[in-house]
């Protein structure tokens, strides 16, 4: 179940090529044909030769699970930036290499989140609370003394960095919900991928995992341990998580019970 959620199919089918030799009977020690039992009579047996030695030779192999979910880097050229409002369709496609980009080559959040900040403006309720913001800055400073001039002046140059928190604050919540969401979907489309090709058994479950800490939130919290068929809808209409900007949430799946004998 790990290699499918880590790897993807192309892990499973590493897993599966060298399962085999792993297995009885191919594993079993063979016995040992002696030749000459009359030259072997005063032998200590509790000091095997090397030369008699019938341990397998060892197995080798090779396995790498890349940190990248193959599936969550194409879900993510695919899909991202769809849920983002308010920006025309080039800014969409600014936010989709971005967050492609922070797949492919390992970007944390962090960095994503301030190459975001720098191509999008602010969606329209948090634009009109800047205009408010500087209308009411202006006002105050004109009330305490300041000339009309030098007011307009010190409100613009607040409400530009109000503006500025503001636009780091969208671009943050951007890039932690699309990196979110690329990652469930893309570990789904793997676990999909696997059950095509026989690896996950139709029996199986997949249970809904949230982050529990003080920033839960009335959604998440009662959606944790939630388990439906592994092709099942959650409570809330979804195939997987993420159900809200911000959302923490992930999922696991589950391997059938297997029945006591």
């Amino acid at each position: 179940m790990q290699s499918v959620s880590f790897g993807g199919i192309d892990a499973i089918s590493q897993i599966s090529r060298i399962a085999p030799a792993l297995a009885l009977p191919a594993f079993m020690p063979t016995k040992v044909q002696v030749l000459n039992p009359e030259s072997l009579a005063n032998m200590d047996f509790t000091k095997v030769p090397h030369w008699a030695s019938n341990a397998p030779e060892k197995i080798k192999f090779n396995l790498s699970f890349n940190k990248t979910n193959p599936n969550s880097l194409a879900f993510a050229e695919r899909r991202a930036g769809e849920l983002v409002r308010s920006i025309d369709e080039a800014t969409r496609q600014s936010i989709r290499n971005i967050i492609t980009d922070s797949f492919a080559n390992q970007v944390s959040p962090q960095i994503t989140a301030m190459r975001i900040k720098n191509i999008i403006g602010l969606h329209p309720k948090w634009a009109e609370a800047v205009v408010e913001f500087e209308k009411r800055e202006t006002a105050r400073l004109i009330k305490a003394g300041v000339t009309e001039t030098k007011a307009v002046k010190t409100a613009q140059g607040s409400a530009a960095a109000y503006a500025d928190r503001l636009k780091k604050a969208r671009a943050t919540t951007i890039a932690r919900t699309e990196i979110q969401i690329a990652q469930n979907q893309g570990r789904y489309e793997g676990w999909k991928q696997a059950a095509d090709a026989g690896y996950v058994d139709p029996a199986s479950t997949k249970t809904w995992i949230t982050a529990k800490d003080e920033r839960t939130c009335d959604i998440c919290g009662p959606l944790d341990g939630e388990t439906v068929p592994w092709l099942g809808i959650f409570s809330v209409g979804l195939e997987a998580p993420v159900v809200h900007p911000n959302c923490r949430c992930t999922m696991v799946i589950n391997p059938p019970q297997i029945a006591s004998l």
